[in-house]
């Protein structure tokens, strides 16, 4: 009786399978790291106004000029014009140069429910018309320290 191909490599499968749970640990490890990782960042608030009025719902994106940071921090405004920036899902901004820019949607355009269950709710029209909202062009940025705490009041005007 002739011994099939298969049983030659049957150390090699058990092999394989035997280490399979540990490459998959290593593997995992090495994408998602070991402990907290990434750049510190600094808890930092302020607010937002726009003619003088607080911009409710007014979105902001956080551009940093060093170019190896691949982090975009963001905020929005509550209803009294405040906000905290986040980044990656986390309070907190890493330090450094930014330029900032803004969009203002339209409270007053509502997604209908229809629309939001397909997922196609867009936002209404930016108020800002553009103004504030190109990288770079905006006029708008920011130096945080770890000494930041609250950013000077953002005052936008529409015209």
């Amino acid at each position: 009786m002739s011994v099939p191909p298969l049983s030659r490599t049957r150390p090699f499968n058990h092999w394989i399978t035997s280490l399979l749970p540990l490459l998959i640990l290593f593997v995992g490890l090495t994408i998602t790291g070991c402990g907290k990782g990434g750049p510190s960042l600094v808890n930092v608030s302020g607010s937002i106004n726009v003619d003088g009025k607080p911009a409710e719902g007014a979105a902001m994106i956080f551009f940093p000029n060093d170019a190896s940071m691949t982090l975009i921090p963001s905020a929005q405004a509550d209803a009294s014009g405040k906000f905290t920036i986040i980044t990656d899902g986390k309070n907190g901004i890493p330090t450094g140069s930014y330029d900032v820019t803004v969009t203002w949607p339209d409270p007053s355009v509502k997604p209908t429910e229809s629309q939001r269950m397909q997922g196609l709710a867009e936002p209404g029209p930016d108020l800002l018309a553009g103004k504030y909202g190109k990288k770079g062009a905006s006029g708008l940025k920011v130096d945080i320290s770890a000494a930041s705490k609250d950013l000077p009041a953002f005052d936008l005007k529409t015209k």
